[in-house]
């Protein structure tokens, strides 16, 4: 009997502890599933909008929102919300609107929200703003039917159709946009923002497209660069951006990088100053840049010098037979002299009528990289004689300063691809007719008329036309009347955990558009 008792009390004991090693080996499982359905990405900065009815409220690697039309790898214009466009005479265009789709809150898309994307930006001062109102105004609208919206613009605007890729001319629910809500069409919805912490999105499962692989993602926001690394080695997070450039190789034996396109710092130039209005001032300051030196010695090899706007992996670029400026310190002082800056007094600086010149070198400060860029280039300069006094801006105060006051000379600004394909880049910087505004325009009349061409030759698809007037438009803009200085090409890079698969930065100024025809936030999932 005691014998049968002690082999049951046994039998129980194995059985209770069998049950507890399960117990504990589902745990961690549970855990698993959880962690495969989330991914967090800690980003160097999250640039929000203001928040509607002011703004779009988000950032665009949030994925609330869609472009009207999206664009692939090549960046060339795709099917997005909008499926099929025309342009039916110089001025009018008809637009057919994917049925089916609706906003987060369950409101349909449709012609009216899609009038309302444009008329919303029409009392507004912003960049998008600008574009926008140089092309339509309020009496610019039909709404044919439901799906079907007729759009005439003020003048002939080959380039509607890449404006309807811009990340900010996005799906908005109309009601819900006017209360200061933020609801979109995209494969997620906004589930919390805490400013300057982080922002979750959840899934959209009534997602008209295809459904992204993680229900969460979680976007930590860490602007320190070593702090995100250290995230990373943690297991804080899954994927980091922009780690420290000294760090890369050895990161890389460890975790994945990825790099794409990401744009170029450049030097710019307050065109109403006494100094930068003589060309071969602004020749000489290029002269006294090292590209070279600052693309492998700041950027640790990771970029490449710029003589133009468009790196060579991309359609219209003039890289590899153009040559730009070059690095030349003995003829820029040459060129200084030409224009009248001597060192009279022989104290190191080149001055005019008996007064040093000394120039105010701005910058946006939460750029990675552009305080070294910056404190190299002041370097040079000073070795050609010019005095540099730098300010360092944030984005408050760098706004009011370039487009409101212009109380600078010079400014290491960055560029980029932010709508349609390339050659936008040309349009947002050397087309005196783009409505874009600031101290740092030039205007030229056989500059507008190369890129109108060019315009008119790529919407009917003459892509050879159309780069043969490109290059030339950037030949005369770069070269000739030095509109610009651009410095080096820079890439996103991107360091993640090894089992993160399937991400490939957008060739674009933001890594994460939202218009992407192969989602690059959707397509992200854990190795199988």
């Amino acid at each position: 009997m005691r014998r049968s008792v002690k082999c049951l009390l046994s039998i129980i004991i194995i059985i209770a502890f069998a049950f507890t090693l399960v117990g504990c080996g589902e745990k961690p499982a549970a855990k698993e599933t959880e962690a495969k359905e989330e991914l967090v990405i800690a980003l160097d900065q999250y640039l929000a909008n203001k928040k509607p009815p002011e703004g779009i409220g988000v950032d665009h690697c949030t994925q609330i929102y869609e472009p009207l039309l999206f664009l692939n790898n090549k960046l060339e214009i795709q099917p997005g919300l909008v499926t099929s466009w025309e342009r039916i005479d110089d001025l009018n265009w008809r637009l057919k609107l994917r049925e089916g789709v609706k906003f987060h809150n369950g409101k349909e898309f449709d012609a009216e929200s899609v009038k309302f994307i444009f008329t919303m930006y029409l009392d507004k001062t912003s960049y998008t703003a600008q574009r926008i109102k140089e092309v339509v105004n309020h009496d610019s609208f039909k709404i044919v039917d439901k799906h079907i919206l007729e759009v005439k613009t003020i003048k002939p605007y080959p380039f509607f159709p890449a404006l309807l890729t811009h990340p900010n001319v996005v799906g908005v629910e109309p009601e819900a946009f006017k209360k200061g809500e933020i609801v979109g069409t995209g494969p997620y919805k906004l589930i919390e923002y805490v400013t300057d912490q982080h922002v979750i999105v959840e899934r959209n499962d009534d997602y008209w497209g295809k459904k992204p692989f993680f229900k969460r993602v979680v976007f930590k926001i860490v602007p320190d660069e070593n702090t995100r690394v250290m995230a990373l080695k943690t297991g804080d997070v899954d994927m980091a951006l922009y780690p420290a450039l000294p760090s890369l190789k050895e990161l890389q034996k460890e975790y994945t990088a990825f790099y794409g396109f990401n744009g170029l710092p450049y030097l710019m130039f307050n065109f109403e100053k006494p100094y930068t209005k003589n060309i071969n001032f602004r020749k000489a300051l290029c002269m006294a840049i090292d590209k070279e030196k600052i693309a492998e010695e700041i950027c640790y090899g990771t970029a490449e010098p710029a003589s133009s706007l468009i790196p060579k992996e991309l359609l219209y670029s003039i890289e590899g037979e153009y040559k730009g400026i070059s690095y030349n310190p003995t003829k820029a002082k040459e060129l200084l002299k030409e224009s009248g800056y001597t060192d009279s007094d022989n104290d190191g600086y080149v001055d005019k009528d008996g007064k040093n010149i000394e120039l105010t070198f701005v910058f946006f400060s939460p750029e990675q990289e552009y305080k070294a860029m910056v404190e190299t280039i002041a370097s040079s300069l000073k070795d050609i004689g010019i005095k540099v006094k730098i300010a360092a801006m944030e984005m408050a105060s760098y706004d009011e300063v370039i487009f409101e006051k212009g109380n600078y000379d010079i400014c290491l600004d960055g560029t980029g691809i932010f709508w349609g394909s390339s050659s936008t880049m040309l349009y947002d910087h050397f087309y005196s007719k783009s409505g874009l505004l600031g101290f740092h325009r030039l205007k030229d009349a056989e500059i507008d008329k190369l890129i109108e061409e060019g315009m008119e030759l790529e919407s009917r698809n003459d892509i050879k036309g159309a780069a043969e007037k490109y290059k030339a438009a950037q030949k005369r803009a770069i070269d000739e009347l030095v509109f610009l200085c651009p410095v080096v090409f820079q890439k996103h890079i991107v360091v993640a955990k090894k089992n993160v698969k399937n991400f490939s930065p957008f060739p674009y100024s933001w890594m994460f558009y939202n218009g992407c025809t192969k989602n690059t936030l959707g397509e992200i999932k854990w190795e199988d």
